[in-house]
């Protein structure tokens, strides 16, 4: 389950897609209009940064602002970031692996298999969805909405805007 601080951190990050436009934001105004609290918002930022995904500007317009373009980093990357493993069960990692002690055969394991299949297909979804992706998802004109092939409604790409 995803916790509500990857939650956060992605609320702030499309908060900073669709206000900041590549400008810094102010961590308060953050804060404020996402309903994060601003010493956890702090702590967020702090690893989003260490990530490599935000970067902090000083000054009277200082705050914070991503640090590569929105379409170069996926759910995927921030997910797996701050929540670390994707994979439900540890023998079904492929980074964080650690074998289960109640397992009889690996090899053979039915839940270790649907796990992994799990695993590779959640990562599948969340590598393949940028922030722009999220941003314009969320900025979309009301109007007549398409199914894509995975079963989510989607606006036509004319609406989409950033």
């Amino acid at each position: 389950m995803l916790t509500q601080k990857t939650r956060y951190a992605l609320r702030a990050l499309l908060y900073l897609i669709e206000e900041g436009h590549g400008d810094a934001v102010q961590l308060q105004r953050i804060a404020e209009t996402q309903k994060i609290p601003r010493k956890f918002l702090e702590l967020i930022m702090l690893d989003l940064k260490a990530m490599g995904v935000v970067q902090s500007v000083r000054g009277p317009k200082g705050g914070y602002r991503l640090k590569r373009h929105p379409s170069s980093i996926s759910f995927g990357q921030v997910v797996r970031g701050l929540e670390g493993p994707i994979a439900l069960i540890p023998c079904a990692s492929v980074n964080f692996y650690k074998k289960c002690g109640d397992c009889h055969d690996e090899a053979t394991c039915a839940i270790r298999r649907v796990f992994a299949q799990v695993r590779d297909r959640s990562l599948d979804v969340l590598n393949s969805v940028s922030l722009e992706d999220g941003a314009r998802w969320e900025l979309r004109v009301a109007g007549p909405t398409t199914v894509n092939h995975e079963g989510f409604e989607e606006p036509p790409a004319e609406d989409w805007q950033i």
